[in-house]
């Protein structure tokens, strides 16, 4: 697994090519995404009263900062603004907007001690995203909001590109999570896993924690192993994501290869396109 930093954007052909050998992107300095960064803090630091986000939750208890970043995150999904400025940063990437199609865009926040747990969206553990998708030409795009350190970033497991990890991929459903989300209080941990996951010890031996900054954007195959890093340090970390598909990469069968997932139905219907919304066919 190589790890490119960028300072020009790339075509979809080319960025195909090297993530769909298990190497990672770092594109740096977009200008859109730090407008997004920008924007992200003020609607933060509004909800958390002035507060530094990154330092907040020591001053909140935790149902009061889950509740507030909560709110953030809720309004950060629901709204265009943020995913407009997304959308720049990918074609400052070189992406063709007409050819990509995208899941959904949230802002994932993730808390340093067991006192501020319970959101939906915090650490998450080791997976493939392709385990839930089951599309292999998928991809990853993920940035921070504030600085990063290597105790509280993702981490990448590259022995696993090439090798199986046994996994509940046979029998997690979709349906099931869905149901229970719906039962759930908005933005708290859902009972059910969010996604399938790994039925045996990953080896840690050679995981790769990635750094980059604000501004930057890390893209990868969504058939990456890898996880959040447990955040040991204090301060919370703040980041976003979103998943995409190239209707060429799905038309020319450009895609990353399946080491383990057991799963039969490939979820189309969660990606549309960016620039008219329409639902991804086949």
């Amino acid at each position: 697994m190589n790890i490119y930093h960028l300072d020009q954007p790339i075509s979809d052909k080319e960025r195909a090519e090297r993530l769909f050998c298990g190497d990672l992107l770092i594109y740096r300095n977009i200008s859109a995404m730090t407008e997004l960064v920008t924007y992200s803090d003020q609607r933060l630091r509004a909800a958390l009263d002035g507060r530094d986000p990154i330092t907040a939750q020591q001053y909140l208890s935790g149902e009061a900062f889950i509740e507030r970043t909560g709110t953030v995150q809720t309004a950060f999904r629901t709204s265009d603004v943020p995913k407009t400025m997304f959308f720049r940063a990918l074609k400052e990437c070189g992406v063709d907007l007409k050819q990509t199609y995208y899941d959904h865009f949230p802002m994932r926040v993730v808390p340093y001690s067991a006192q501020h747990q319970g959101a939906l969206r915090a650490a998450i553990g080791h997976h493939r995203d392709t385990w839930g998708s089951n599309i292999q030409s998928q991809i990853n795009w993920w940035a921070p909001l504030y600085p990063l350190e290597e105790q509280r970033t993702i981490a990448f497991y590259p022995h696993y590109w090439n090798h199986a990890l046994a996994n509940n991929t046979a029998t997690w459903s979709f349906a099931e999570y869905l149901a229970t989300r719906n039962r759930t209080p908005t933005e708290r941990q859902v009972d059910y896993p969010s996604a399938p996951h790994p039925t045996e010890a990953v080896d840690e031996s050679d995981v790769v924690k990635v750094v980059l900054q604000p501004g930057d954007i890390l893209n990868f195959s969504s058939a990456h192993l890898h996880a959040s890093v447990t955040n040991v340090t204090n301060a919370t970390r703040f980041s976003v994501e979103m998943r995409t598909i190239n209707r060429q990469d799905l038309r020319l069968g450009r895609e990353a290869p399946n080491q383990d997932n057991a799963a039969a139905t490939p979820m189309y219907s969660w990606f549309r396109s960016i620039l008219d919304k329409h639902p991804l066919q086949p």
